[in-house]
Protein backbone atom coordinates (compact mmCIF):
# COMPACT_ATOMS: atom_id res chain seq x y z
CA UNK A 1 0.00 0.00 0.00
CA UNK A 2 1.42 3.52 -1.15
CA UNK A 3 -0.19 6.37 1.46
CA UNK A 4 -0.80 9.88 0.75
CA UNK A 5 -0.53 11.42 4.28
CA UNK A 6 -1.52 15.18 3.98
CA UNK A 7 -1.56 17.89 6.43
CA UNK A 8 -4.42 20.11 6.38
CA UNK A 9 -5.32 22.41 9.21
CA UNK A 10 -2.55 24.83 8.35
CA UNK A 11 1.07 25.33 7.78
CA UNK A 12 1.83 23.15 10.95
CA UNK A 13 0.09 20.44 10.69
CA UNK A 14 2.58 18.79 8.12
CA UNK A 15 4.33 18.18 11.64
CA UNK A 16 1.38 15.79 12.49
CA UNK A 17 1.04 14.45 9.20
CA UNK A 18 5.14 13.24 9.58
CA UNK A 19 4.34 11.74 12.64
CA UNK A 20 1.41 9.68 11.30
CA UNK A 21 3.63 8.66 7.94
CA UNK A 22 6.31 7.18 10.25
CA UNK A 23 3.79 5.47 12.07
CA UNK A 24 2.01 3.93 8.46
CA UNK A 25 5.76 2.96 7.41
CA UNK A 26 6.13 1.05 10.65
CA UNK A 27 3.02 -0.77 9.38
CA UNK A 28 4.32 -1.64 5.95
CA UNK A 29 3.11 1.39 4.19
CA UNK A 30 4.85 3.36 1.48
CA UNK A 31 4.36 7.26 2.29
CA UNK A 32 4.14 10.72 0.59
CA UNK A 33 3.98 13.46 2.66
CA UNK A 34 1.51 16.83 1.59
CA UNK A 35 0.61 20.20 3.19
CA UNK A 36 -1.16 22.99 2.71
CA UNK A 37 0.86 26.43 3.78
CA UNK A 38 -1.21 28.68 5.88
CA UNK A 39 1.71 30.37 7.73
CA UNK A 40 0.46 32.29 10.99
CA UNK A 41 0.27 36.29 10.85
CA UNK A 42 3.23 35.97 13.50
CA UNK A 43 5.29 35.03 11.02
CA UNK A 44 3.33 36.03 7.46
CA UNK A 45 2.27 39.49 7.51
CA UNK A 46 -0.25 38.74 4.52
CA UNK A 47 -3.58 37.57 6.13
CA UNK A 48 -4.89 34.26 4.30
CA UNK A 49 -3.01 31.18 3.07
CA UNK A 50 0.17 31.53 0.25
CA UNK A 51 -0.71 30.50 -3.24
CA UNK A 52 1.78 27.81 -5.54
CA UNK A 53 2.06 30.96 -7.61
CA UNK A 54 4.04 32.61 -4.93
CA UNK A 55 6.14 29.92 -3.85
CA UNK A 56 9.81 30.38 -5.32
CA UNK A 57 11.76 27.14 -5.53
CA UNK A 58 8.82 24.61 -5.67
CA UNK A 59 8.76 22.04 -8.48
CA UNK A 60 5.46 22.86 -10.53
CA UNK A 61 3.00 20.28 -11.18
CA UNK A 62 -0.43 21.28 -12.81
CA UNK A 63 -2.13 21.48 -9.39
CA UNK A 64 0.53 20.65 -6.66
CA UNK A 65 4.54 21.54 -6.55
CA UNK A 66 7.05 19.52 -4.72
CA UNK A 67 9.23 20.88 -1.48
CA UNK A 68 12.77 19.72 -0.81
CA UNK A 69 13.53 22.15 1.98
CA UNK A 70 14.67 25.36 -0.57
CA UNK A 71 11.21 27.17 -0.81
CA UNK A 72 10.11 30.61 0.23
CA UNK A 73 7.51 33.52 -0.46
CA UNK A 74 7.89 36.88 -0.60
CA UNK A 75 5.12 38.48 1.41
CA UNK A 76 4.91 42.02 1.49
CA UNK A 77 8.43 42.43 1.19
CA UNK A 78 9.16 39.47 3.72
CA UNK A 79 10.59 36.45 3.02
CA UNK A 80 8.18 33.54 4.25
CA UNK A 81 9.84 30.01 4.45
CA UNK A 82 6.57 27.53 4.52
CA UNK A 83 6.54 24.64 7.65
CA UNK A 84 6.51 22.22 4.50
CA UNK A 85 9.77 23.63 3.36
CA UNK A 86 11.34 23.35 6.94
CA UNK A 87 10.16 19.94 7.75
CA UNK A 88 11.64 18.89 4.28
CA UNK A 89 15.24 19.76 4.75
CA UNK A 90 15.16 18.36 8.61
CA UNK A 91 13.76 15.30 7.47
CA UNK A 92 15.48 15.22 4.11
CA UNK A 93 12.10 14.31 2.61
CA UNK A 94 10.16 15.61 -0.25
CA UNK A 95 6.61 17.35 0.79
CA UNK A 96 3.83 17.87 -1.87
CA UNK A 97 2.34 21.55 -1.04
CA UNK A 98 -1.53 21.70 -2.41
CA UNK A 99 -3.31 25.54 -2.99
CA UNK A 100 -5.96 26.26 -0.43
CA UNK A 101 -6.31 29.52 -2.23
CA UNK A 102 -8.15 27.61 -5.27
CA UNK A 103 -10.84 26.55 -2.72
CA UNK A 104 -12.36 23.11 -3.08
CA UNK A 105 -11.57 22.92 -6.65
CA UNK A 106 -8.02 23.65 -6.31
CA UNK A 107 -7.73 21.27 -3.66
CA UNK A 108 -9.71 18.74 -5.11
CA UNK A 109 -7.77 18.98 -8.36
CA UNK A 110 -4.41 18.50 -6.80
CA UNK A 111 -4.95 15.42 -4.62
CA UNK A 112 -6.58 13.92 -7.58
CA UNK A 113 -3.21 14.63 -9.57
CA UNK A 114 -0.97 13.58 -6.71
CA UNK A 115 -3.12 10.02 -6.32
CA UNK A 116 -2.16 9.61 -10.07
CA UNK A 117 1.21 10.46 -10.30
CA UNK A 118 2.40 8.05 -7.17
CA UNK A 119 0.02 5.52 -7.66
CA UNK A 120 -1.56 5.90 -4.34
CA UNK A 121 -3.86 3.64 -2.66
CA UNK A 122 -4.82 5.28 0.30
CA UNK A 123 -5.11 9.21 1.37
CA UNK A 124 -4.77 10.03 4.98
CA UNK A 125 -5.83 13.74 5.58
CA UNK A 126 -4.18 14.93 8.99
CA UNK A 127 -6.19 17.29 11.03
CA UNK A 128 -3.80 18.50 14.89
CA UNK A 129 -6.06 18.97 17.61
CA UNK A 130 -9.26 17.74 15.55
CA UNK A 131 -11.22 21.02 15.29
CA UNK A 132 -12.10 19.49 11.24
CA UNK A 133 -15.21 17.53 13.48
CA UNK A 134 -16.58 20.99 14.48
CA UNK A 135 -19.63 22.39 13.53
CA UNK A 136 -21.41 25.72 13.08
CA UNK A 137 -22.37 26.49 16.92
CA UNK A 138 -18.89 25.55 18.09
CA UNK A 139 -17.19 29.23 18.87
CA UNK A 140 -14.40 27.39 20.72
CA UNK A 141 -12.99 26.66 17.18
CA UNK A 142 -10.29 29.58 15.73
CA UNK A 143 -9.32 28.33 12.35
CA UNK A 144 -12.43 26.19 10.29
CA UNK A 145 -11.87 27.00 7.34
CA UNK A 146 -8.41 25.33 6.08
CA UNK A 147 -10.09 21.99 7.33
CA UNK A 148 -13.49 22.10 5.70
CA UNK A 149 -11.88 22.31 2.57
CA UNK A 150 -9.54 19.74 3.33
CA UNK A 151 -12.05 17.09 4.51
CA UNK A 152 -14.60 18.33 1.71
CA UNK A 153 -11.66 17.10 -0.72
CA UNK A 154 -10.85 14.00 0.87
CA UNK A 155 -14.54 12.87 0.88
CA UNK A 156 -14.52 13.72 -2.90
CA UNK A 157 -11.90 11.61 -4.11
CA UNK A 158 -11.82 8.53 -5.97
CA UNK A 159 -9.36 6.31 -4.13
CA UNK A 160 -9.09 2.68 -2.49
CA UNK A 161 -9.24 4.13 1.44
CA UNK A 162 -10.10 7.88 2.62
CA UNK A 163 -8.96 8.54 6.12
CA UNK A 164 -9.31 11.25 8.31
CA UNK A 165 -6.99 11.17 10.77
CA UNK A 166 -7.50 12.98 14.42
CA UNK A 167 -4.11 13.66 15.93
CA UNK A 168 -3.60 15.03 19.30
CA UNK A 169 -7.06 15.74 20.54
CA UNK A 170 -7.30 19.42 22.02
CA UNK A 171 -3.48 19.69 21.22
CA UNK A 172 -4.45 22.86 19.42
CA UNK A 173 -6.15 24.57 22.32
CA UNK A 174 -9.49 24.87 20.25
CA UNK A 175 -12.46 22.36 20.31
CA UNK A 176 -11.65 20.98 23.28
CA UNK A 177 -10.48 17.81 24.18
CA UNK A 178 -13.59 15.92 25.25
CA UNK A 179 -15.98 18.15 22.90
CA UNK A 180 -13.11 16.02 19.82
CA UNK A 181 -13.90 12.28 21.90
CA UNK A 182 -17.42 13.38 21.50
CA UNK A 183 -17.54 13.77 17.99
CA UNK A 184 -14.79 10.65 17.35
CA UNK A 185 -17.66 8.42 18.92
CA UNK A 186 -19.85 10.26 16.88
CA UNK A 187 -18.14 8.70 13.77
CA UNK A 188 -17.88 5.40 15.57
CA UNK A 189 -21.74 4.97 15.61
CA UNK A 190 -21.80 5.82 12.20
CA UNK A 191 -19.38 2.27 10.71
CA UNK A 192 -16.45 4.83 10.86
CA UNK A 193 -13.75 3.60 13.07
CA UNK A 194 -10.55 2.38 11.82
CA UNK A 195 -8.65 2.55 14.76
CA UNK A 196 -5.54 4.63 15.28
CA UNK A 197 -2.24 4.33 17.59
CA UNK A 198 -0.50 6.32 20.30
CA UNK A 199 2.47 7.61 19.53
CA UNK A 200 5.07 5.34 21.01
CA UNK A 201 8.60 7.07 23.13
CA UNK A 202 10.55 6.28 19.96
CA UNK A 203 8.38 7.63 17.40
CA UNK A 204 7.97 11.04 19.89
CA UNK A 205 11.45 11.03 20.15
CA UNK A 206 12.05 10.98 16.24
CA UNK A 207 9.04 13.63 15.64
CA UNK A 208 10.42 15.97 17.99
CA UNK A 209 13.67 16.30 16.43
CA UNK A 210 12.04 17.46 13.20
CA UNK A 211 9.74 19.42 15.17
CA UNK A 212 11.85 21.50 16.87
CA UNK A 213 13.49 22.66 13.44
CA UNK A 214 9.88 24.15 12.44
CA UNK A 215 7.72 26.56 13.78
CA UNK A 216 4.67 24.97 15.51
CA UNK A 217 2.87 24.36 18.84
CA UNK A 218 -0.38 22.13 18.16
CA UNK A 219 1.51 19.21 16.88
CA UNK A 220 4.45 19.61 19.53
CA UNK A 221 2.02 19.34 22.27
CA UNK A 222 0.68 15.36 21.71
CA UNK A 223 4.52 14.62 21.42
CA UNK A 224 5.32 16.14 24.98
CA UNK A 225 2.49 14.19 26.17
CA UNK A 226 3.79 11.14 24.42
CA UNK A 227 7.16 12.07 26.84
CA UNK A 228 5.33 11.70 29.84
CA UNK A 229 4.22 16.03 30.02
CA UNK A 230 0.88 16.35 31.70
CA UNK A 231 -1.13 19.50 32.87
CA UNK A 232 -2.05 22.80 32.05
CA UNK A 233 -0.09 24.35 28.91
CA UNK A 234 -0.99 27.89 27.18
CA UNK A 235 0.22 28.05 23.52
CA UNK A 236 0.07 30.60 21.19
CA UNK A 237 1.31 33.18 22.82
CA UNK A 238 -1.17 32.38 26.15
CA UNK A 239 -4.41 32.98 23.92
CA UNK A 240 -5.41 28.71 24.20
CA UNK A 241 -4.56 26.55 26.86
CA UNK A 242 -4.96 23.07 26.85
CA UNK A 243 -4.30 19.96 29.13
CA UNK A 244 -1.79 17.91 28.53
CA UNK A 245 -2.60 14.19 29.58
CA UNK A 246 -2.01 10.61 27.68
CA UNK A 247 -5.28 11.06 25.11
CA UNK A 248 -2.96 13.90 23.71
CA UNK A 249 -1.14 11.55 22.33
CA UNK A 250 -3.71 9.93 20.35
CA UNK A 251 -4.41 9.49 16.98
CA UNK A 252 -7.94 8.29 15.23
CA UNK A 253 -8.16 7.10 12.04
CA UNK A 254 -11.51 7.48 11.15
CA UNK A 255 -13.10 6.36 6.90
CA UNK A 256 -13.81 9.80 5.84
CA UNK A 257 -17.24 8.74 4.02
CA UNK A 258 -18.65 8.34 7.72
CA UNK A 259 -17.31 11.81 9.11
CA UNK A 260 -20.78 13.98 8.37
CA UNK A 261 -19.58 17.77 8.61
CA UNK A 262 -22.02 20.73 7.69
CA UNK A 263 -18.93 23.04 7.36
CA UNK A 264 -17.03 20.53 4.69
CA UNK A 265 -20.49 20.61 2.84
CA UNK A 266 -20.59 24.79 2.70
CA UNK A 267 -17.13 24.56 0.78
CA UNK A 268 -17.78 21.71 -1.50
CA UNK A 269 -17.91 23.51 -5.07
CA UNK A 270 -16.16 26.86 -4.22
CA UNK A 271 -12.85 28.09 -7.01
CA UNK A 272 -11.30 30.02 -4.36
CA UNK A 273 -10.30 30.85 -0.36
CA UNK A 274 -12.92 34.04 -0.72
CA UNK A 275 -15.82 32.71 -1.40
CA UNK A 276 -15.31 29.41 0.88
CA UNK A 277 -14.58 31.98 3.56
CA UNK A 278 -18.01 33.31 2.56
CA UNK A 279 -20.14 30.18 2.81
CA UNK A 280 -19.03 29.32 6.35
CA UNK A 281 -19.86 33.25 7.09
CA UNK A 282 -23.15 32.36 5.55
CA UNK A 283 -23.79 29.82 8.75
CA UNK A 284 -22.13 32.31 11.37
CA UNK A 285 -18.92 30.72 11.25
CA UNK A 286 -16.20 33.17 12.08
CA UNK A 287 -12.77 31.83 9.78
CA UNK A 288 -9.07 32.07 10.26
CA UNK A 289 -9.28 34.46 7.76
CA UNK A 290 -11.66 36.68 9.32
CA UNK A 291 -9.44 37.10 11.98
CA UNK A 292 -6.03 37.30 10.51
CA UNK A 293 -7.87 40.18 8.42
CA UNK A 294 -9.40 41.63 11.38
CA UNK A 295 -6.05 41.67 13.41
CA UNK A 296 -4.11 43.35 10.34
CA UNK A 297 -6.99 46.18 10.00
CA UNK A 298 -7.23 47.10 13.56
CA UNK A 299 -2.91 46.56 14.26
CA UNK A 300 -4.14 45.29 17.52
CA UNK A 301 -2.39 42.76 19.34
CA UNK A 302 -5.00 42.30 21.34
CA UNK A 303 -6.32 38.79 19.86
CA UNK A 304 -8.72 37.40 22.03
CA UNK A 305 -10.53 41.14 21.95
CA UNK A 306 -10.40 41.47 18.13
CA UNK A 307 -11.26 37.59 18.15
CA UNK A 308 -14.75 38.38 20.02
CA UNK A 309 -15.41 41.36 18.18
CA UNK A 310 -15.24 40.02 15.02
CA UNK A 311 -16.78 36.78 16.44
CA UNK A 312 -20.01 39.24 17.19
CA UNK A 313 -19.75 40.80 13.57
CA UNK A 314 -20.27 37.83 11.96
CA UNK A 315 -22.76 36.49 13.86
CA UNK A 316 -24.84 39.17 13.79
CA UNK A 317 -24.56 39.25 10.22
CA UNK A 318 -25.91 36.24 9.66
CA UNK A 319 -28.72 36.64 12.27
CA UNK A 320 -29.60 39.51 9.72
CA UNK A 321 -28.72 41.92 12.81
CA UNK A 322 -27.26 45.46 12.12
CA UNK A 323 -23.56 45.16 12.78
CA UNK A 324 -21.27 46.33 15.96
CA UNK A 325 -20.54 49.83 16.15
Amino acid sequence: MRALVVGIGGGGDVAAAYCVSKYLEKLGYETVLGSVIWERLVRDPVPGPIGLEELKGCKMKENYCIADGDEFAIRNGKEVVPQASKLARAAKVQVLIFDLKKGFEGMLKGFEEAVRDYNVDAVYAVDAGGDVLAKPQDEEVWSPLADALGLAALKELKVKEKVLAVFGPGCDGELPQEKVLERVAEVWRAGGNKGGFVLSKDLAEDCLKIINSMDTEASKMAVLAALGEYGEVRIRRGARKLFLNPITATTFFLDAEKVESELAERVKGTKDIEEAKERLNEICVYTELDLERDLVLKGSENVLKVREEGLKRIRDSCRGLAPSP
